[in-house]
């Protein structure tokens, strides 16, 4: 039950009603009365005659302090439209308005800009450092209570991946304002220290690690997220312990990048699949610059070799990371599809040659026989199947071996004649 002051129509005696109500009963005469109609009568006594910016603000700060933030707003922006320059109006009228609003269409950026508005005004008029800190105090509370409220609606219902997007963003606010606190917080360690433990409270939920997290974060923002943590945590000194062990239960959100379990099995897999075809590039004799380009693929992959970058030089390492893995594995796969296969080349027997170039075959003996040719290979064995332009059907098998490998003629599967690359 949430009571709240009010006027009794019939006696004009002061009560409290219970808001929730729709009717209820003075205390004083027992008369039956309407509670919006007993509100209302308090703002109508209160300002009979004397529409003041001293009422309104006076009733402004009595509803805030009941936390009837609607009536609040109500009030404040009434003193706003006599003195629109006044800081504490400034600053309450902003703070009611993020705390009326429900999650859906959630306005963090009315209590930071009424900070704003409030700081300017009151540098102006030489409020004290006190006064600034009371406000900024008051700012923090009301950031705070809605980071809590953002977190309860987070782990209360199922999101969707949108969803638990502006999730992240309500945050960021709620931290860009905490931000903006610690730049004009001046004098009150108190202040400063709640001010820092909770920038790092907000860091540590953006970047924790929950099952039923569906937005990932980037590497980079999660770098520069921790960088920033780093710099708060040592301003804070020894009190930032106490910060982890309040944050502990609110970590909420699954991180992208070097810290995704998925990413990470991505990249052992493709590991692996370089690794295969860095052994086959050797076993294969291809060309030295596509063995080390294979190899240089696979160790690029190796999900620590970024980490350890990104830590050391920063956000803009895994960007880098990732620009050298795609160029070099574009660079190994072109290398590989470019290079010609072993039995590319012209082999010779006897006063007979016999050539396979880039799908093109060609037989030199008494007359020219020419042709196409498509191939695949089994056992280590390349056969070579040959279609000529008088369209005969030819079979080849080449066996890599230490004197440069042999180019056999099959007939029935059995090889009929034997061929090398060179007239030696």
């Amino acid at each position: 039950m949430k009571l709240v002051p009010a006027k009794c129509p019939s006696c004009g005696a002061n009560i409290k009603v219970d808001r929730s109500l729709k009717f209820t009963k003075c205390d004083y005469c027992d008369t039956e009365i309407i509670v919006e109609e007993a509100v209302d009568n308090l703002l109508k006594v209160e300002l009979k005659d004397s529409p003041t910016f001293d009422n309104y603000l006076k009733l402004g700060n009595r509803y805030f302090d009941n936390q009837e933030f609607e009536e609040a707003y109500k009030a404040y922006s009434k003193a706003e439209e006599i003195n629109p320059d006044n800081p504490l109006v400034a600053l309450r009228r902003g703070l009611c308005r993020t705390l009326i609003t429900d999650y859906n269409v959630l306005d963090i950026s009315s209590s930071i800009n009424g900070m704003k508005t409030a700081y300017d005004l009151m540098k102006k008029m030489n409020f004290s450092k006190e006064e600034i800190n009371n406000c900024i105090n008051d700012t923090g509370t009301v950031l705070y209570i809605t980071k809590k409220y953002i977190v309860d609606v987070y782990n209360r219902n199922k999101l969707n991946k949108e969803q638990t997007k502006g999730y992240i963003e309500r945050l960021e606010s709620c931290l860009e304002g905490y931000f903006y606190l610690d730049s004009i917080v001046d004098g009150d360690k108190a202040l400063e220290k709640r001010i820092l433990s909770s920038i790092i409270e907000i860091i540590d939920i953006i970047l924790g690690n929950g099952n039923d997290a569906k937005y990932h974060l980037s590497s980079s923002y999660v770098s520069e997220m921790k960088d920033k943590r780093r710099n708060y945590v040592k301003r804070l000194g020894t009190d930032y312990k106490n910060v982890e062990k309040k944050v502990s239960r609110e970590k909420v959100v699954e991180v992208d990048g070097h810290s995704s379990i998925i990413w990470i099995v991505l990249c052992y897999v493709m590991v692996v699949f370089l690794f295969i075809l860095f052994l086959g590039s050797i076993f294969t004799h291809e060309g030295v610059l596509s063995i080390v380009l294979w190899f240089l693929s696979m160790i690029s992959f190796l999900p620590f070799i970024k980490k350890y970058l990104v830590g050391k030089f920063g956000s803009i390492a895994g960007r880098v990371v990732f620009i050298i893995r795609i160029v070099l594995f574009l660079l190994a796969f072109i290398l590989f599809a470019s290079s010609p296969s072993p039995f590319e080349t012209t082999f010779y027997h006897d006063d007979v040659s016999v050539s396979f170039h880039n799908g093109l075959f060609e037989l030199k003996k008494d007359n020219n026989i020419s042709g196409k040719y498509h191939w695949d290979s089994k056992d280590n064995d390349y056969y070579i199947y040959v279609q000529t332009d008088d369209n005969q059907n030819l079979k080849y098998r080449y066996r890599e071996n230490d004197n440069g490998g042999t180019l056999c003629l099959l007939e029935n599967n059995k090889c009929i004649e034997t061929y090398l690359p060179s007239n030696s």
